[in-house]
């Protein structure tokens, strides 16, 4: 590992959160993030909002952040409408030597950033750590572990136990273990990695796997960097404000889910690719099959 990146010692971290809309969202973010043990140095929220609505709740949240001696910064996204674009905008913008990504709808465990400052200094080699999202309990079913073997074929994403692999999120998290990649929902690196990785800017709007892009990319570099904690536990809601209505979506996340893979993996991505879309269309034919027989009865 490049001796660049290993510091002893950290205590402060810069959280950085890019935002389109989802003022609500923002807010109880704000509110988990007035409750850590271990307080951030600053708070800086990128926004992409057209209006003034996440302006006024930056506004309002001042004074709260004042109190904890940590400095909330707002700023309007100078650029192209991108998450990714937002994120690299934050890097620019903050002093802290470890960066916190978050997005604007998660919640955050108390103990959140305490726990995710201690993987780092217990592990020079950490270049990124994310903390675990919590997951409903799933109910042991057929149709469950039927899905789970079925994503597995056709490399699509699957929970797994105790292992955090480019198509896998560990349901079941008991220790801190090495992942392949990072979730854009909350992942923390080093600063001084941005000296030599960026989030890709030709992932516009909402940047589908622009998470996975960098981390994975830092991984093939220097395996064995990145980690996921269970002791940070943090919620997502997966907030329907500001998104692409389903159609489009579907159309969006297909175009960046391909230039991810050939740029990750080149013509091995593309053989996954098409095998996911088959995987995908297969899913789709059995779901509308479903459908039609229950409007027939």
């Amino acid at each position: 590992m490049n001796r660049s990146y290993m510091t002893c010692t950290y205590s402060e971290i810069s959280v950085i959160i890019p935002t389109y809309y989802r003022q609500f969202d923002l807010s109880e973010l704000f509110e988990s993030i007035l409750r850590q043990t271990v307080n951030p140095v600053e708070v800086v929220v990128v926004d992409d909002t057209p209006n003034d609505t996440i302006k006024i709740v930056c506004e309002g949240y001042e004074s709260n952040f004042e109190k904890i001696k940590t400095d909330l910064k707002y700023i309007k996204n100078p650029r192209q409408r991108s998450a990714a674009v937002a994120r690299n905008f934050g890097v620019e913008n903050v002093s802290g030597e470890l960066l916190l990504f978050l997005d604007s709808d998660v919640i955050l465990y108390p103990e959140f950033i305490e726990k995710i400052l201690e993987v780092f200094n217990d592990n020079s080699n950490a270049l990124g750590v994310q903390g675990w999202i919590i997951k409903g309990l799933i109910e042991r079913k057929i149709k469950y572990y039927s899905m789970q073997i079925f994503n597995k074929i056709f490399y699509l994403s699957h929970y797994s136990k105790n292992s955090c692999k480019i198509s896998e999120y560990p349901i079941v998290l008991t220790k801190i273990i090495n992942c392949e990649k990072l979730s854009g929902a909350n992942m923390a690196f080093k600063k001084n990695i941005f000296d030599e990785f960026r989030f890709d800017e030709s992932l516009i709007k909402y940047s589908y796997m622009e998470d996975t892009l960098l981390s994975n990319s830092i991984f093939q570099k220097y395996p064995n960097s990145l980690f996921i904690t269970p002791y940070a536990k943090i919620i997502h809601k997966t907030s329907k404000v500001g998104r692409m209505k389903d159609k489009e979506l579907m159309k969006h996340k297909r175009r960046c889910r391909k230039y991810v893979l050939r740029k990750l993996f080149g013509f091995k991505g593309l053989l996954m690719y098409h095998r996911q879309n088959v995987g995908i269309s297969l899913f789709a034919l059995a779901r509308d099959s479903r459908e039609l027989l229950r409007n027939q009865q």
